[in-house]
Parts: structure tokens; sequence; C-alpha cells
């Protein structure tokens, strides 16, 4: 019986918690944040399974979380490697309108899926704050991280020459992958139908349960 209890509980949980969602890359901590002007910074990657962006983000003030209406455009790569042209796929202007997640803030832009392949990412500084060379450095098991370039400037471009002159590169711009959950949106109301479903199924199971117990 407690076994039917836990399957109910547990495919409730795999409903509402299917899709996968968090950012492209992170850390543990920022060993270095600076501001000195107006710089591009672009990181190249590589998605081995397709994956769906919900968000575009740019690294937050360490002082005071905030985002300054960062700018950051996500390309598709023309040619191997990413050192000719690309193709813009998105752009969004970072702003603090949803919580901070981890070191980074994020926006919503249309769901857009990448195929594996290979892409570059570029966001400005705008005399904001950036980092570099941070402990604990991962990214998301679907995306591999390339390299980094930089330029001064302070629009988004597509970058096509390598700096590589930190261990993981300038951040910078970032985006989010599967649903928005930086906004704080609730789960959809059939998901929540499903859940609920699940744990009244789990309490009529442990309630017959109770009584077999009592009146036998």
């Amino acid at each position: 019986m407690k076994s039917t209890i836990w399957a109910a509980l547990a495919a409730t949980t795999l409903i509402s918690g299917a899709a996968h969602a968090g950012p492209a890359w992170e850390f543990e901590t920022a060993t270095n944040s600076f501001n000195n002007g107006d710089w591009i910074f672009a990181n190249s990657f590589t998605v081995l399974e397709t994956v769906t962006v919900s968000g575009l983000g740019y690294y937050a003030d360490p002082f005071n979380g905030q985002v300054e209406d960062n700018q950051v455009a996500l390309y598709s790569c023309d040619t191997a490697g990413c050192l000719s042209t690309g193709t813009l796929l998105a752009s969004a202007v970072v702003t603090n309108a949803y919580p901070i997640v981890g070191h980074f803030r994020y926006v919503t832009i249309p769901e857009l899926t990448l195929l594996p392949g290979e892409y570059l990412i570029s966001g400005v500084s705008l005399g904001n704050n950036y980092t570099w060379n941070n402990i604990g450095f991962y990214t998301d098991s679907s995306i591999q991280y390339n390299d980094n370039r930089w330029l001064e400037g302070s629009t988004p471009d597509f970058l096509n020459f390598v700096q590589n002159d930190t261990t993981d590169g300038y951040w910078g711009p970032n985006l989010f992958l599967g649903k928005p959950d930086f906004t704080g949106v609730v789960p959809e109301p059939a998901t929540w139908a499903m859940m609920i479903g699940g744990f009244a199924l789990a309490g009529a199971t442990m309630r017959r349960r109770k009584r077999k117990i009592m009146f036998a």
C-alpha cells in the first residue's frame, strides 16, 4: 500500500517538474568584479543536445544586485568556430523586472529552440560591473563553453575573433534554458490540478489504510 502512495506522489512530481530550467552557465563565487567603461563581452558555446531558450541575462552588480538596461544578443554561427559571421536569433535589454537568479538577472524572450551546433552570445557592460576567473564555474550539461571575446563598444555585436585571456570568460551575458522560472510564475492550472489530485489520492489511500487498522 505504501508503494501505491509514493507512486502517486512520484507521478505528480514528474508531471510538474519534467521540464528542465536553469542558466546556461553559473559559478559559485564571483572572484573579481570590475567596471571601467563600455565593453562588448561575447562567448561562444556549443549546444550538445536540443535546448529551449526562454530568457537572456546579464551579470548583476555584486554590491546592489542591479543591472542597468544591459543589451544582450544571441547568434547562431554561420561557420565552424564562430570566426566569420553569425545570424541574429534574439536580442533583449536586461532590466530589473524579475528577481536575481544566482549572479544574473534575466528577461523573457519568445521561446527559442537551439539545435545542436555552435552559437555566440554577446552583451554590453555599459560601464557596469563584469567578472572573470570565477570559482566553481559550471555549465548546463547540454552546453559546452568554448571561448571568450571582447571589444570596446556599447552595442552587442558578433565578435568573430577569440581572446581567451581568462580561464572561463568574462561575464557578461547569459541565457536561461527551459521554462522561465526566473519570473516567479506559478505552475499552470492543469499542473496544479494534477498535483492536487495526486496528493488527494495519496491521502485517501492513507485514510483507508488507517480505517483497516482501526477496525481489524
